[in-house]
Parts: structure tokens; C-alpha cells; sequence
């Protein structure tokens, strides 16, 4: 497939309309930009749209279903993850006999300002033959321009319980970093139980919860624990 002869239509950060092919445009200006298409909201429809806030982005986020906002806390928890885009441009392009237009769910660059572009589907979608056809093109020829692509479907529970609940010290200024380092200082070589971590970060914090000390580091990165167990005091916590 030939990413010059794919057409991109996104909105800049600034609210205008750009066109090009695949092959030339730039994924930065696409992630700093404006979503191509809000998803609609109406009475009785059955998904759920609406606004994440990103500590990535510090600011909002579309989201179109519950799907769609369990991806987004994964993907803002992730410490590689630079920029999240929504809804962040419209391919249009020829497969075989017919034209195909996409409009895919996120693009993210990472720390090393690659792109990479999801797309959020429940399991049992992916069974349809129409929107098999439709993904496996959106990979082609994503594939050609030399970007990633990978179709989402769900996470396990409790690793997104386990973000979600982090999540209560992601937003800046509610932990200071000098707390934060001083319990990340603390945990030893070997690791230890959050529960000892909290009584550390108790002796030296003095504008934050223990609890939320130690969880501003594991969001931070700084700290890591086993994310597929539910966490509680017993969880065995070590620096990254």
C-alpha cells in the first residue's frame, strides 16, 4: 500500500482544517491538534461519551464509550506515553474497488516523539467481517507510513482498579516532589510492603496523606508493584 496516495485531514491546535498524504504528514502537529469529530451524544443511545481529564495532556480528553475511558487511564498511567490525541484524524484511501474512510480512536507519541495509533473495539466486534476488513486495512496502510497500530479490547479488571485508585495522586501540586522522593528513598534494595512504606512517608510528610505519597510514586513511576493483584497494605512495592 502507498502512504502517498492515502489522504490525512486533521485540525490544528489553532482550529484549522490541514490536508496531506500519509506519507508527509507530521504526528506531532496531529497530536497537538483538535479532534477531527466529537462523538455525538443523544437520548437513549447506548454508549457513553464524555471528557477525561489527562494528567498526560493536563487537560481533557473525548472519550465515545466506557471501552474507549478504561484505555485512557491505562494509556495515562503509561510513563512512556508524551501525548494523547482523540479522534485525531480522518484517513480516506482506496481498498481495492472501493474508498475506505477511518476515522481512528488515539494517537500517542511517546519519549521518543513515535507515533502510535489505537484503535478501541469490543472483543466480540472484531468477529464482524466488515469491521475485520475495515481494521485490517486501517493497519495496512498505517503500516506503510511506518506507524504502529493496535486494535484495544480490554484490560483486566483489577489492573484497572488498581490504576483508577492510584489515579488519586496523578493531578499536579497534590503531592510535593520532595515527599515523594523522600519515600522512594526509603524503600529498600529488596522492596517492601506499601503498609511500611506509608509508616516512612508518615515521618517525613507534611502536606500529604501517607497513602498518597506512596501512590503519587507508583504513578509516577518511581516506585512498582504487581498491578494484576488488588492493592492494599500487603502489597510488596520496589523502586523501578
Amino acid at each position: 500500500m502507498d502512504a502517498g496516495a492515502l489522504r490525512v485531514r486533521y485540525i490544528t491546535s489553532e482550529g484549522q482544517e490541514q490536508e496531506t498524504s500519509l506519507a508527509s504528514v507530521d504526528g506531532s502537529h496531529v497530536a497537538r491538534g483538535l479532534p477531527v469529530r466529537i462523538p455525538p451524544s443523544y437520548v437513549g443511545q447506548s454508549n457513553y461519551p464524555g471528557l477525561f481529564w489527562s494528567a498526560t495532556n493536563a487537560g481533557h480528553v473525548w472519550y465515545e464509550s466506557l471501552l474507549e475511558l478504561a484505555w485512557l487511564w491505562l494509556a495515562d498511567f503509561d510513563p512512556h506515553v508524551r501525548r494523547i490525541a482523540a479522534q485525531p484524524f480522518e484517513l480516506t484511501g482506496r481498498d481495492g474497488e472501493r474508498d475506505r474512510t477511518r476515522f481512528p480512536d488515539f494517537l500517542v507519541i511517546d519519549e521518543h516523539q513515535e507515533v502510535r495509533v489505537i484503535d478501541v473495539k469490543l472483543e466480540r466486534m472484531l468477529d464482524k467481517p466488515d469491521v475485520r476488513a475495515s481494521l485490517n486495512w486501517t493497519g495496512h496502510a498505517l503500516g506503510a507510513r511506518g506507524w504502529p497500530y493496535e486494535v484495544w479490547s480490554g484490560a483486566h479488571p483489577t489492573i484497572l482498579r488498581n490504576v483508577r485508585l492510584l489515579a488519586a495522586a496523578r493531578r499536579p501540586n497534590i503531592v510535593p516532589d520532595s515527599a515523594v522522593d523522600s519515600v522512594v528513598a526509603s524503600c529498600p534494595a529488596t522492596g517492601t510492603s506499601l503498609g511500611e512504606l506509608e509508616r516512612s512517608a508518615r515521618a517525613t510528610a507534611t502536606t500529604a496523606t501517607p497513602r498518597i505519597v506512596v501512590f503519587a510514586a507508583l504513578w509516577r513511576g518511581q516506585l512498582v508493584c504487581d498491578l494484576r493483584a488488588p492493592i492494599n497494605a500487603r502489597t510488596l512495592v520496589s523502586a523501578a
